[in-house]
């Protein structure tokens, strides 16, 4: 393999694992302190990221179904699905596996229903569920979980810590979860957070934005309007739709707080798609030139789900580097994105 892409290959990962960490232990996942920044997780797309990309620290990946245990009255499990559908994710079989563990809980019947939607074939041969740093199947000697192999997954039997914590309702990366909190588990969560972090809305594209069906956001800012704490402006044939930021950060304890959107599922498909193509691509006999190009067309069909979530700048103008040149191009990108992700 190219020693830059070998290189590459192992930073992003640990980039990739880091990011999770922080983000999950933002959430009230036990094990790591460092924060994850101030914009607001999304909960669903980093449950539908980990499913995937988890599986490559063990640990991470049973804390994060050890927190979902124990906070799955904030999830919304209809929205986890629409994410699924709506973006390439890959992870769906092993989420489908979470959701029936979640399945014999309190929260038992909507897991139940999503571990249905999204449930594939399984394999007529179990694969190990977990792989090793250098991105092989990690091999497993012990009694295998039975509910896993259902799913044609080998691994240990899952044994839950019950370590993770509640969130903290006042953070910058858990407004999503306080919304939830406060006006349960509907549209109502997405369209306020949106309206917090713009200066005004459109049904279309807030519905767009957070994975809801359009009538739902227009149905439901409707009813918000007769409230008389939202409001909303006409633009052409359009309505567009605001909130008083200040007193709802007031109300929600955040005045010294200005809340910060991002549209999280393109880019965790974009960043799932890199990992793929780096961790299964046999770049070893791979000319430097066939790589470049191989790099250069995978960014270009990337490159506009990250811009959607607005991180457009960490990434340069591949058409102004040519030939191999271009691969140096490509490692820095994805180091000033994950750069970005945290800053």
């Amino acid at each position: 393999m190219n020693q830059l892409l070998k290189s590459c290959k192992e930073t992003f990962r640990e980039l990739l694992l880091d990011f999770l960490w922080r983000q999950l232990s933002a959430l009230g996942v036990a094990g790591h302190a460092e924060s994850a920044g101030p914009r607001a997780i999304d909960p669903e797309a980093l449950i539908v990221f980990t499913a995937s990309i988890g599986r490559h620290d063990s640990r991470l990946f049973d804390e994060a179904i050890d927190w979902m245990q124990s906070n799955g009255a904030f999830l919304n499990v209809q929205r986890l699905n629409t994410i699924c559908k709506s973006e390439p994710f890959t992870g769906g079989r092993a989420l489908s596996a979470i959701a029936g563990v979640l399945g014999k809980g309190a929260e038992a019947l909507k897991w139940k229903r999503l571990a249905k939607n999204l449930q594939q074939a399984a394999p007529s041969n179990p694969e190990p569920f977990f792989f090793l740093f250098n991105g092989r199947p990690m091999p497993h000697y012990k009694e295998s979980d039975p509910h896993f192999l259902t799913y044609g997954f080998i691994r240990s039997p899952l044994q839950l810590r019950g370590l993770s914590r509640r969130f903290q309702p006042t953070k910058s990366t858990t407004l999503w979860l306080q919304l939830r909190a406060l006006f349960g588990i509907n549209a109502r969560c997405e369209i306020i957070l949106y309206l917090l972090s713009h200066e005004s809305g459109h049904p279309s594209q807030i519905a767009r934005e957070a994975y809801f069906f359009q009538k739902t956001v227009q149905d439901t800012l409707v009813d918000m309007l007769a409230s008389g704490v939202v409001d909303y402006e006409q633009r052409g044939k359009e309505k567009h739709y605001w909130i008083k930021k200040d007193s709802w950060l007031h109300l929600l304890n955040r005045e010294d707080q200005k809340p910060e959107w991002v549209t999280w599922p393109p880019l965790f498909s974009a960043l799932e798609r890199i990992w793929l193509k780096l961790n299964q691509t046999d770049f070893s006999t791979m000319d430097q030139l066939l790589a470049s190009s191989e790099l250069r067309k995978l960014m270009m069909e990337v490159k506009p789900a990250i811009q959607r979530a607005g991180f457009a700048k960490a990434l340069s103008d591949e058409h102004q580097y040519l030939g191999e040149d271009y691969t140096e191009v490509f490692v820095r990108d994805l180091e000033n994105l994950m750069k970005a992700l945290v800053a």
